[in-house]
């Protein structure tokens, strides 16, 4: 399943240089223009190192920038008047929702417009939690991966202490 992530995912998955984990858990990776022009080029405009990274990586994992379709616009910009959410997680929703994708979101508005269109969705600290799962990041960095997103963005407590508490069973 091909995932459609959210600028605040990407740049956090960039500050930590963990961008990698998104192909290796959902294959194709959607960015829409919207998202790459918050997440690159108003970064690298910013001088934000991350940035610039995240311009790297996505073009070394061939991420895939696309265009909104009339159907996809269409339902953007009704969920932007009915869901109350901006127009990058609208166009984001949309196409996940048109093309059977994930959603990798972060903020609580987007995600219940998602749980009400039947979209599947994850924020970052979910998507390090599945590659805990699969393998891909060992129990410590998990660890060091909820602390240092802690410093650069603001995450649940409670979600912390969950996310925690479930990979020590799952480490059993």
């Amino acid at each position: 399943m091909a995932c459609v992530p959210d600028a605040s995912p990407l740049i956090i998955l960039s500050k930590i240089e963990r961008v990698e984990l998104l192909p290796r858990l959902y294959g194709q990776v959607l960015v829409t223009p919207w998202v790459w022009d918050e997440a690159v080029v108003k970064g690298k405009a910013m001088g934000a190192a991350d940035a610039a990274y995240l311009e790297g990586t996505t073009r070394e994992l061939r991420f895939t920038t696309v265009r909104l379709t009339s159907t996809e616009n269409a339902l953007a910009e009704r969920l932007m008047t009915e869901g109350r959410i901006h127009w990058g997680e609208a166009g984001i929703l949309s196409v996940a929702k048109q093309r059977k994708a994930i959603a990798i979101l972060d903020e609580k508005e987007a995600r219940t417009v998602a749980v009400g269109m039947g979209v599947a969705h994850i924020g970052t600290v979910g998507v390090v939690y599945e590659a805990f799962l699969h393998k891909l990041v060992s129990y410590d960095e998990l660890i060091e991966f909820l602390e240092k997103v802690s410093k650069v963005a603001w995450v649940s407590p409670d979600l912390v202490a969950r996310i925690i508490r479930q990979a020590s069973e799952v480490r059993k």
